[in-house]
C-alpha cells in the first residue's frame, strides 16, 4: 500500500485526473499563489490563471489559509475562550483521525436495516474518485445480495452522459462521469441534477 499511495502522491487521490496543486511545489509557485491569495479582489480577474471547467485543485490550501486567519478564527470564537492562539485549522485533520476509533467492521448491516425499513437509499460516486473508487462502492453494493431491478445503463444531462446507474429492489446506485470524491465541487451541475432527482423522486434521463 506504501507504494501505491507513493505512486498517487504525483497526482491528486481525490480526482485523479485533476490537475494537482502546485502552490508549494517551489518557493517560486508558493510565493506567486500566497501573493495572488491576499490581492485585492480588484485585479483577482487579472492575476489568477483560469482552471478549465471552473475547477481549482488549490481549493483546499485556500481554505486552510482563510480559516487559520486571526481574524476570521476570532469571529469563530476559535482562541478566544480557550486563550489558546496556537490552533491551526486543516482540511484534512490526521491527529483527529488517528485518535478515532468509533468503528464498526462494516456497515452493510446498517444499510439491509435501512432499506427493510423502506427507505429510499441512493449512492453515488465520481468515477474519477481514487480515494472511494467506483469498484470498491460496487462490489459493497453487491454484497447486500439485492435483487436486480434494472442493469447498468447511462444517464444523460444537456445530452450528454452524465454518468451510469443501476437498480436494486431498495438501493440505486449511481455514478457521476468526470467527478472525483467531491463531485458538487467537480462536477456541480450533474450534482444539482442527480440531488433533485432524488428529493423530488424523479427518474434520471436514460435517453437524451
Amino acid at each position: 500500500m506504501n507504494e501505491v499511495f507513493q505512486d498517487y502522491s504525483e497526482i491528486d487521490i481525490y480526482n485523479i485526473y485533476a490537475p494537482k496543486c502546485r502552490l508549494n511545489s517551489t518557493s517560486a509557485i508558493a510565493s506567486e499563489g500566497l501573493e495572488q491569495l491576499t490581492k485585492g479582489r480588484n485585479d483577482y480577474r487579472m492575476k489568477r490563471k483560469r482552471i478549465f471547467g471552473g475547477y481549482d485543485p488549490c481549493y483546499s490550501t485556500y481554505a486552510e489559509k482563510y480559516f487559520n486567519r486571526i481574524d476570521v478564527q476570532s469571529s469563530f470564537h476559535v482562541n478566544t475562550e480557550r486563550g489558546n492562539t496556537n490552533i491551526t485549522w486543516e482540511v484534512c485533520n490526521n491527529s483527529i483521525l488517528q485518535t478515532y476509533n468509533f468503528s464498526v467492521f462494516s456497515i452493510l448491516p446498517i444499510y439491509t436495516k435501512l432499506i427493510k425499513g423502506g427507505l429510499k437509499i441512493w449512492i453515488y460516486s465520481g468515477d474519477a474518485d481514487g480515494r472511494v473508487p467506483v469498484i470498491g462502492t460496487r462490489y459493497c453494493v453487491e454484497a447486500l445480495g439485492l435483487p436486480l431491478k434494472s442493469s447498468w445503463r447511462s444517464w444523460y444531462l444537456d445530452n450528454q452522459v452524465g454518468g451510469r446507474i443501476v437498480e436494486y429492489e431498495g438501493l440505486t446506485y449511481v455514478t457521476v462521469r468526470g467527478a472525483g470524491h467531491l463531485v458538487p465541487l467537480n462536477k456541480p451541475k450533474e450534482a444539482l441534477s442527480l440531488i433533485h432527482s432524488f428529493l423530488a423522486g424523479d427518474r434520471l434521463p436514460t435517453r437524451r
